[in-house]
């Protein structure tokens, strides 16, 4: 598809935004698409067909408008169109916005900050200052906002900080506890066992003892019997049971 001489005027002024040029680009898309301002929704088939955009090879001023220049379009954006668009019906209702240099976005900016929009540049001026020092204020009120914020947030980590080195202070003396108290009973339990098994080692000698004890008893019942027998007897049975088999 062959760019037409319409399509390479509308590229070559799409680059003119920034110098405020863009209200020519409007200006020529008015001129010679007149449908494109005066209605908002899809114009005719036919109105379509029979105008610069028909003409270029396009069935729609969107598909114009996206197709890329090697292939006869404008390799632009539809919403930047819409917004290009807005601006321009703001020109159109304040015409000394053309000797302004601004931009459509800038314009459209101007538009959403200040209801209604000023009716000549002085007044526009006026309520761009009102604007700015609103801007100001605010950004102000946002600083100092957060100058407040950190200062409560510096003063909580200062009371977090002291906090902090409370709990570790008491954290060492509870570790140093826990190393007293560990000792303690480290020692205790070493004296404890050493006191079962010195316990058990009594127990083992009372047992000997006991034994002992028990063995002698034996001992000092059968002599306390054999006395007994003894008292009982004449000299000469007494002389006989010296010299029993049984006493040798």
């Amino acid at each position: 598809m062959k760019p037409t001489q319409f399509a390479l005027d509308l590229r070559e002024a799409l680059g003119a935004e920034s110098a405020g040029l863009w209200v020519f680009f409007m200006d020529k898309v008015r001129a010679s698409l007149p449908f494109l301002m005066d209605s908002a929704g899809r114009p005719k088939a036919e109105i379509v067909q029979s105008s610069a955009i028909g003409q270029a090879g396009f069935d729609s001023w969107s598909a114009m408008v996206e197709s890329s220049p090697d292939k006869g379009g404008l390799g632009w954006s539809v919403d930047s169109w819409k917004a290009w668009k807005r601006a321009y019906g703001i020109v159109q209702a304040h015409p000394y916005l053309r000797n302004l240099d601004l931009t459509a976005s800038e314009i459209n900016t101007l538009s959403r900050e200040i209801q209604p929009f000023p009716p000549t540049p002085e007044a526009l001026e006026a309520a761009k200052l009102k604007r700015t020092e609103k801007l100001n204020a605010k950004r102000g009120n946002a600083v100092a906002a957060l100058q407040q914020q950190l200062a409560e947030a510096k003063t909580t980590i200062e009371s977090l900080t002291s906090q902090l080195g409370r709990v570790t202070a008491d954290l060492e003396g509870t570790k140093n506890a826990f190393t007293t108290r560990d000792g303690e009973y480290v020692e205790l339990n070493n004296k404890h066992q050493q006191a079962i098994g010195q316990f058990k080692t009594a127990q083992e000698r009372v047992a000997e003892l006991e034994k002992a004890v028990s063995q002698k008893n034996s001992t000092i019942v059968n002599q306390t019997a054999q006395l007994s027998r003894y008292s009982e007897m004449g000299w000469f049975e007494r002389l006989l049971a010296v010299f029993s088999p049984r006493n040798q």
